[in-house]
């Protein structure tokens, strides 16, 4: 049996997204994600790791398209299928590389090719286990560079990038936050908030910041601070069991 497919529904309108949603459950594709726009359903790709989305063409803010060149190019294996009420941005879509273009309203014939044209592309990706990160190949100034993952005090996702921290510069990723926190070490990180995965070993000191919040005192120069989740502190402190 084939694994099943995981989705990223991107619309402005949330009907939309629900139809939408109703028929890829009929052709056993979960919907693990919603979005209303392009901030939105970068967000999402951080905190999942869908193998394909689905994009309303036109939206507020960046287009499907665009959109769907940016989801690409932070995760790279992701289908992308361009959904409109007009087919004037075909040609566009499919140059960008797109797995299909569906026409509004979508019939549940014409999706269920278009899942299987993703169902294509993603096993080979999806399927094979992907190695342990212990070095990152990073753009800087037109070269590149290697970063030893050992090196790094915390990633962050910050002005929808993703950046590797370490003691004395930082470098933007061309991936999700998800897909490092998979591949680094067993045991070496830490997903401390949606938006931060730590170096356990750089944790220095663990303060209240309100609200059943708190934040992390990293072991960094520059002593930096970054949130704890109140969801994720009692795993925390699993990890680091408090005496006293």
């Amino acid at each position: 049996m084939s694994r099943r497919l995981k989705a990223l529904v991107v619309d402005d309108e949330p009907l939309a997204r629900d139809e939408l949603g109703f028929l890829l459950e009929q052709l056993d594709v979960e919907v693990i994600g919603q979005a209303g726009d392009a901030p939105s359903a970068l967000a999402e790709l951080d905190r999942a790791t869908p193998d394909l989305a689905f994009v309303d063409l036109r939206m507020p803010g960046p287009d499907g398209i665009a959109l769907a060149e940016s989801l690409m190019k932070r995760h790279p294996q992701l289908g992308i299928v361009v959904v409109s009420a007009h087919d004037d941005g075909a040609v566009r879509a499919y140059e960008a590389g797109i797995v299909d273009y569906l026409l509004k309203p979508v019939r549940l014939e014409r999706l269920a090719k278009a899942v299987e044209r993703a169902r294509e592309r993603a096993p080979a990706a999806a399927d094979e286990e992907e190695a342990t990160l212990t070095r990152l190949a990073v753009r800087r100034r037109g070269k590149l560079v290697v970063l030893q993952v050992e090196d790094v005090v915390w990633f962050e996702v910050k002005d929808e990038l993703v950046w590797a921290v370490t003691e004395d510069d930082r470098f933007a990723l061309d991936l999700t936050l998800s897909a490092v926190e998979k591949r680094v070490p067993e045991g070496a990180f830490f997903r401390s908030h949606r938006g931060a995965l730590v170096r356990l070993d750089r944790i220095r000191g663990i303060e209240p910041a309100g609200a059943g919040t708190y934040e992390l005192h990293l072991d960094h120069p520059e002593q930096p601070t970054v949130p704890l989740a109140r969801e994720r502190a009692r795993t925390l402190r699993a990890l680091i069991p408090t005496l006293g």
